[in-house]
């Protein structure tokens, strides 16, 4: 299971993917401005629970605001 990370400038997400491609772990967020973002949603499915997945998700997030120097609302 690796980490992936899509941004668009607009909105943003890591997630998790299964063997089968379909998306198990999400932390999701937005853009308020062109240097602040807003971390407004994560899911972690029921088999991973208790993994510290979610922990995962959101030290990714940090990692990536401290790496691009903007501002969050978290």
């Amino acid at each position: 299971m690796s980490l992936h990370h899509h941004d668009n400038g607009e909105l943003g997400e890591f997630f998790f993917l299964d063997e089968q491609g379909k998306k198990i772990a999400k932390l999701t967020y937005f853009y308020e401005t062109p240097d602040t973002i807003n971390a407004n949603h994560t899911f972690v499915d029921d088999s991973l629970r208790g993994q510290g997945v979610a922990d995962k998700l959101y030290q990714a997030l940090i990692h990536f605001i401290q790496k691009a120097d903007i501002a969050s609302n978290l």
